[in-house]
């Protein structure tokens, strides 16, 4: 009798099939409650270590032993009359078949029933992280820092158009696995100062800068680009476009791939592309989008005119409409206009962007948002993330919520590693700084949470929050002098008294941190202020006052919710059963 058919008496094929069957349905189940109970990142590893070695020692006992009705035998010991072989292959067959059909309920579940919560017409596909394409090794990178272009224009307003042009191109070459591309708001600090191409190197860690200007008049325009090498501050390559304004998306991918072949890359896959649109149209958007970098009401509502605009001409133009959501998601957080229709005309932007490109990650973020900050509803909030990383693993937004999604969980381990992922791509961006002392407060690595918002204070000393954020850090290590300090240096009242309240209490000095709390209570938007209301009562042991504020700033639909339950200002109320229920009300929209 030949091998093959000796090994198909056997059974070995049966057991095989069965066995890879049986543990594909066991990894699907580790990867979903592995997270669920919290247990190591390295439990699913393990997992499948320990089934892929139990592969061959299934293969072997197929082969060697045998299944009787006296019980399990060596084969040799089993004469053909007494085999029940034949038996045994049909009642693996109708078991390889019961397992196959579990595996496609469980595969057509995770498609679709996991989405339920997607609007149809949108084309989302769940994210499988492990399907997502292997980043090249950071050491194996070619870091590059793209410089704004200069304006050469007549018409200093044409800034916009040359920031955004050196932007567009900076966003193409962060999508080339091979290449570590640095963040805009770094690369772009630089502008308008004096500087050497070394300095540039050693601020931002790249070993090569692509600079370049543009010029123009009319419907013409003149490109100049160059890449240089920061070890030898030598030209790797220059090239000047003169073109149609029209053609600006070709001369966007010609210097893009032009930096791939100075810098000898070999691509897997093909080079990505821009989005094209009527040239009208991407005006629009480049001046839309320098707009609402202003942050102001004013600028946003400017920035919305013009992108609606835009739509008239290109109603589906993916970049355009996700800017239009963020014009959207700004006036609705910030009570410019009313949350809940801003926030749902943010959402249908964000699924129009979708339907003409499912592989934009900027609409799976701005969807993020929405479901992070409105919906409060983690699991689809964690689904937009891991697409967008997917499409996009260097996006230093998306690591961004990612890192704050590991602080709602608790995951002091993993926020960090996405807060110090940001900070290589984007490291003189305050905003970096700011996730990254977030995480370690999270932590509790106190000192080095410190640090990061010290650095963030030296990068952006006029920011929003950040004289609090590093006040409640020094609070919670106990500097209380130090903490009161910070917080008399918080330009937001709000923050100023809530602050001398908590850390007032613990010092000892009731009639100080009594007279903060009023101060803070007489604010005439002291609404906008219920989550710290509710954990400065909390600090000062007053737990039903807390859970009066924290039930308004339920209502209110505050912002400050979203860290209930990993802020250890409301650590004095967990032990209460009221806690647990709030929570549970909190994320009421998940269910």
């Amino acid at each position: 009798m030949s091998l093959f058919a000796e090994l198909r008496r056997r059974n070995v094929f049966r057991v095989a099939i069965a066995y890879v069957v049986v543990a594909w349905l066991l990894l699907q189940v580790g990867d979903t409650l592995v997270p669920a109970l919290l247990l190591p990142e390295w439990t699913n590893r393990l997992l499948a270590l320990l089934l892929l070695l139990g592969f061959p020692l299934a293969l072997f006992f197929a082969w060697a032993f045998e299944l009787t009705p006296e019980g399990i035998k060596p084969e040799k010991s089993v004469t053909r009359d007494e085999s029940i072989a034949p038996v045994t292959g049909r009642k693996l067959d109708r078991l390889i078949i019961a397992l196959l059909a579990i595996a496609v309920v469980y595969f057509a579940w995770d498609k679709f029933a996991t989405w339920n919560d997607v609007p149809a017409e949108s084309s989302i596909t769940a994210a499988d992280p492990a399907a997502a394409p292997a980043a090249t090794p950071a050491a194996e990178r070619r870091a590059v820092a793209v410089l704004p272009f200069v304006n050469m224009s007549d018409d200093a307003e044409q800034e916009y158009f040359s920031d955004g042009l050196a932007e567009e191109v900076l966003n193409l070459l962060a999508k080339i696995p091979q290449l570590r591309v640095t963040s805009r708001s770094s690369a772009f600090s630089f502008k308008g100062k004096d500087f050497t191409i070394a300095d540039v190197g050693k601020a931002l860690g790249v070993h090569y800068v692509l600079e370049g200007s543009v010029r123009r008049s009319g419907d013409q325009i003149r490109v100049t680009a160059q890449l240089i090498d920061v070890e030898s501050d030598s030209h790797l390559w220059s090239e000047t476009w003169d073109r149609a304004f029209e053609d600006v998306f070709a001369v966007q991918d010609e210097i893009a791939a032009a930096v791939t072949s100075a810098l000898e890359i070999q691509l897997v896959d093909d080079l990505p592309h821009v989005f094209v649109t009527d040239a009208r149209a991407y005006d629009l958007y480049l001046e839309a989008r320098e707009l609402l970098g202003e942050q102001s009401e004013a600028s946003a509502l400017e920035a919305e005119s013009l992108l609606l605009e835009l739509l008239e001409i290109d109603p589906g133009y993916p970049p355009g409409l996700v800017l239009l959501g963020e014009v959207e998601l700004f006036l609705g957080a910030w009570n410019f206009r009313a949350m809940d229709p801003s926030f749902e005309l943010a959402r249908d932007y964000g699924h129009r962007a979708i339907e003409a490109s499912p592989t934009f990650s900027g609409a799976y973020l701005l969807l993020a948002r929405i479901a992070f900050r409105y919906d409060r509803d983690l699991s689809l909030a964690q689904r937009f993330i891991d697409e967008a990383i997917r499409h996009d693993p260097a996006d230093v937004q998306a690591r961004s919520l990612a890192s704050f999604l590991e602080t709602l969980r608790g995951q002091s381990e993993a926020q960090v590693l996405y807060a110090e992922d940001m900070v290589k791509l984007d490291p003189l961006s305050g905003a970096s700084y700011w996730r990254l002392g977030h995480a370690l407060k999270q932590a509790r690595q106190y000192d080095e949470s410190v640090a990061a918002f010290r650095k963030m204070l030296a990068i952006s000393p006029d920011a929003t929050a950040v004289h609090a954020a590093l006040a409640e850090v020094l609070f919670l290590a106990g500097e209380y002098e130090e903490a009161v300090a910070e917080f008399d240096a918080e330009p937001l009242d709000g923050f100023t008294h809530y602050g001398h309240a908590m850390t007032y209490y613990e010092m000892g000095e009731q009639e100080k941190s009594d007279a903060a709390l009023n101060l803070l209570l007489s604010l005439d938007d002291v609404d906008g202020w219920a989550a710290q209301v509710a954990a400065a009562h909390a600090v000062r042991g007053e737990s039903d006052e807390a859970f009066e504020w924290l039930d308004r700033a339920l209502e209110l639909n505050d912002q400050g919710l979203l860290v209930v339950q990993v802020s250890p200002f409301l650590d004095n109320l967990r032990a209460d059963p009221r806690f647990d229920e709030f929570v549970e009300r909190l994320w009421a929209s998940q269910d």
